[in-house]
């Protein structure tokens, strides 16, 4: 007897309806079980061929050229999200030394990608985690993502700049933070199981977004903004559009791995709040 193909999903609130329908236990035509791992353990596990499918931030997908993106579904934001938030002690031109989330290489390399081109600043970057002010003892500013970020935004006494919305004033286009990957021996009918696990929270939306308030201690109202209205999960062509954008510049800017070195521009500054 076969084993389960193997399944791994992103803890975050962000992730939610993507694997509302694998937490679950829908049925599919193959045998399978679902856990769920921060960003970059998601990434290392596609890697490594652990899994059969895994929701990874996009930077993976280009740095693993044996795993596929299933189309049309991920995580993306036309504007502020939220939950990806560059806080800086000082000026953002003047950031040499930043402390980025140890979770996800995507919102790290979309801050030094956009300071690089707003600003010209190419700061050092610090391994680091949680707490913001462990992160900032070193560093000069740091990025926090997921539920960290949800709930310090506004409240750091910082400079505050939110990613997603910072990448759609500079760049005009959508941002896509991770897609679903499935390495080339993941069984048939993959595709239409991830599908539906979506469909099981669009149909089951207003059962759900209690259960995820109260898991991941955020206020009802902010739930139902930040996944109805500030995130969106199926993916069209301005969503791929602003994908492609970011990786062929991050490439471009020797951000990826094996990708050639060229220097930041200058450009239109981004737009911050304190």
């Amino acid at each position: 007897m076969s084993q389960p193909a193997h399944l791994v999903g992103v803890r975050f609130l962000n992730s939610r309806p993507l694997v509302a329908g694998l937490e679950a236990g829908m049925p599919a035509p193959f045998g399978y079980r679902y856990s769920a791992a921060d960003p970059a353990e998601c990434a290392a596990r596609l890697a490594s061929g652990a899994v059969a499918a895994a929701l990874v931030p996009v930077v993976a997908l280009a740095e693993c050229p044996g795993a596929r993106a299933v189309p049309g579904l991920g995580v993306a934001c036309r504007g502020a999200v939220h939950s990806v938030l560059l806080v800086s002690k000082v000026p953002l031109a003047r950031i040499d030394r930043l402390a980025v989330h140890a979770a996800s290489r995507t919102s790290e390399i979309l801050a030094r990608l956009l300071l690089g081109e707003t600003t010209g600043a190419r700061p050092a970057v610090v391994r680091s985690s949680p707490p913001l002010e462990h992160m900032l003892t070193h560093a000069d500013a740091a990025v926090v993502i997921g539920d960290v970020a949800m709930h310090l935004r506004g409240r750091t006494g910082l400079v505050e700049v939110d990613l997603g919305q910072a990448w759609r004033e500079w760049s005009g286009l959508p941002f896509v933070f991770a897609q679903w990957a499935i390495t080339p021996d993941a069984p048939s009918g993959i595709d239409a199981l991830l599908e539906d696990s979506l469909a099981y929270a669009e149909q089951r939306w207003a059962d759900l977004l209690p259960r995820w308030a109260a898991a991941h201690s955020v206020a009802l109202p902010e739930v139902a903004s930040y996944l109805g209205e500030r995130l969106h999960f199926r993916l069209d062509e301005e969503d791929e559009r602003g994908s492609r954008a970011f990786l062929e510049l991050a490439g471009a800017r020797g951000l990826l791995s094996g990708s050639c070195q060229e220097p930041p521009g200058t450009g239109v500054p981004l737009q911050s709040r304190r």
